[in-house]
């Protein structure tokens, strides 16, 4: 039994909106979809999609279906590395990042980028862009403070690995240059994405690519959907940009044992 993994437009998870990957079973008689930002499985019967339990323990049949469609998945779309992969555990597949904890154990280095700073000028607040009374250096009263930390860490739905990649970007597409941060109310710039906003691996994991910072890219989906899609411009810069970086960091951005590291 084997799979093709396709995209089509229109796909969408009903929960998040992201466009699904269709696997579709030989002779299209089995359609399964997986969402990997929302972490299900739907089965689609060619009217509705059917949700495939990841929050409690599958049965028996969605437990089959699942470890079938990830052993019959073609050999490129196997997650060796230790990074985002499709990872199995107890309630089905999920696609994780890695912690910054693990991140640390498994590349002996913290993550160099911790603070993200937007403002244009630090004498100004972060969240209302009024002058800074004497004595405070980030927000002007305390509501201002509660209301970024709100926007840019409890609802910001990201993980911590990503999020750190486009504050080191300054949550610009390196690509296009184009804008990815929110705007809050008061028409200030905050660390936070608008939607818009995708981390490019340079190295595929599927080829055996890490989640260290240098294998890491912020892009536009636009720019990230035209690269996958083969646009030739996008896809020569890109492609400099990862062989720069491969010729310092070449042994952190891949993975150099692959079956030791599944």
């Amino acid at each position: 039994m084997t799979y093709k993994r396709v995209k089509m437009m229109g796909a969408n998870c009903p929960t998040c909106q992201r466009k699904l990957d269709i696997l579709l079973k030989d002779g299209f008689q089995e359609i399964v979809c997986v969402c990997f930002r929302c972490r299900a499985v739907y089965a689609f019967d060619g009217q509705e999609l059917q949700k495939l339990s990841n929050k409690k323990p599958p049965t028996v049949q969605e437990k089959a279906t699942l470890d079938a469609l990830v052993q019959a998945l073609p050999e490129k779309h196997y997650y060796k590395g230790q990074g985002s992969q499709l990872r199995q555990n107890e309630f089905g597949y999920q696609r994780n990042w890695l912690s910054l904890a693990e991140y640390e154990r498994q590349f002996g280095e913290a993550l160099s980028f911790n603070q993200c700073d937007l403002r244009p000028d630090a004498s100004s607040c972060k969240w209302c862009g009024q002058a800074l009374p004497k004595g405070r250096r980030s927000f002007c009263k305390d509501s201002c403070s509660r209301n970024y930390s709100q926007a840019t860490f409890t609802k910001r739905h990201m993980p911590s690995l990503p999020y750190r990649i486009a504050c080191r970007d300054r949550f610009f597409c390196q690509i296009s240059g184009a804008d990815l941060a929110q705007y809050n109310r008061h028409g200030i710039r905050i660390p936070a994405s608008n939607g818009e906003l995708a981390i490019h691996h340079l190295i595929f994991v599927s080829h055996n690519g890490t989640d260290h910072e240098q294998n890491l890219l912020t892009v536009s989906a636009e720019v990230h959907r035209a690269y996958h899609a083969g646009d030739a411009e996008i896809t020569a810069i890109i492609h400099r940009i990862r062989d720069q970086r491969l010729e310092k960091f070449g042994e952190k951005m891949q993975f150099s044992d692959p079956a030791g590291q599944n």
